[in-house]
């Protein structure tokens, strides 16, 4: 018996296994891209029709895996995932991204081929993580977009990742929010920093919005926010604001003039608040260090405030903005939230009086429309 002999079908021959002298089958086809390829191992010419019909018909809906492609390791994957993902967020996601990888989805999956991977093989995986619920789904979100990827690129024809049930995070904490008393507090006993906290507590910039201020960006009572920076790897890296969104936030008179006094004598690009060398401000540490860096939590003991966050202090503008009379969306833009509907998330206890504010109105209102009845 020759090497192969031809059937009836063109695409379809036939040869004998040199292993067990059996005859097999054998497929010539062509794959999207138009390269030729090959698949052996039928037992019969009628099975090997029938795959050939439907990789004929998957190549027609878009469908068609390659066998061979389908042995891509998933570390093959990871320069295309991170390159494409750096286009798209922030730089500080993007390295929590590449050390969840690191340290969680590469160990577990990283040489497998990515045709190997099964849902089950996930749901173990992501039970057995050591840590948080942000964790688990942080290095999930990482494992099934590489998979989207490989999905994308004709390797898989399905992502075995997506679907699965992941732990919940925990209960959104209960903020807390500073009166204006305990606001004028704190602030004077940071010295040098006073406006720096003012505009935290009523304008709710992030830390690194704030500390990235120049006088152009001040505009009489209108503070536009156009960058942030983040330390990254001892390196200052200065970017869009989160969610990419540029906007503006409006101050009480008292805060634009505390504002417009530290840009005095300051050229338009220089920065607002720095550091005693003038470089960009860290945020403040809790404890250890100097006082110098203590300057945020030695202020609030001698104001006899409880310990909070500076990034707090955006709890703090949101909740005097709705005192104030504010609505989500208003306090959406100030944040800089990408939605209301997040604003309503994060601050669903601002909200509360609203609820029995409207139920009090329909009671007046269909007291009134009866009276007319």
């Amino acid at each position: 018996m020759s090497a192969w002999q031809a059937t009836s079908n063109p695409r379809v021959k036939r040869y004998e296994d040199k292993r067990t002298g059996k005859p097999r089958y054998l497929v010539r086809y062509r794959k999207p891209d138009g390269r030729q390829s090959m698949k052996r191992g039928f037992t019969t010419k009628r099975a090997a029709e029938q795959w050939l019909n439907e990789t004929e018909a998957a190549k027609r809906t878009g469908t068609f895996v390659s066998v061979t492609d389908g042995k891509t390791r998933l570390a093959d994957l990871e320069d295309r995932y991170f390159t494409i993902k750096a286009s798209q967020v922030k730089p500080t996601t993007l390295a929590d991204a590449r050390t969840a990888w690191r340290l969680h989805v590469s160990p577990a999956f990283g040489a497998w081929q990515v045709s190997a991977i099964r849902t089950s093989d996930v749901e173990l995986w992501a039970a057995s993580l050591q840590g948080s619920a942000t964790l688990v789904r942080r290095a999930h979100g990482i494992l099934a977009g590489m998979l989207d990827l490989a999905v994308k690129d004709r390797l898989i024809a399905a992502n075995p990742a997506r679907g699965i049930r992941l732990p919940r995070p925990a209960g959104t904490m209960k903020h807390r929010y500073l009166t204006h008393t305990e606001v004028a507090k704190v602030a004077r006993e940071t010295g040098r920093h006073e406006t720096l906290i003012y505009l935290l507590a009523y304008g709710g910039p992030r830390w690194g919005e704030a500390v990235a201020l120049t006088p152009r960006d001040i505009d009489g009572r209108r503070v536009n926010i156009e960058r942030s920076v983040t330390r990254l790897g001892g390196e200052w890296v200065v970017s869009t604001p989160k969610n990419h969104a540029r906007r503006e936030t409006w101050v009480p008179q008292f805060v634009a003039d505390m504002l417009a006094r530290e840009a005095e004598g300051k050229a338009p690009g220089e920065l607002l608040f720095t550091n005693a060398r003038g470089g960009y401000l860290r945020p403040p540490s809790k404890s250890g260090g100097s006082a110098s860096n203590r300057w945020w939590a030695l202020a609030l003991e001698r104001a006899g405030v409880e310990y909070l966050r500076p990034h707090d202090l955006r709890h703090t503008a949101a909740s005097l903005a709705v005192q104030a009379g504010a609505n989500v969306k208003v306090v959406q833009r100030m944040l800089g939230h990408a939605s209301a509907a997040m604003t309503l998330d994060v601050y669903s206890d601002l909200f509360e009086d609203d609820l029995v504010t409207v139920a009090d109105a329909l009671d007046v209102a269909r007291a009134a429309e009866l009276n007319t009845f």
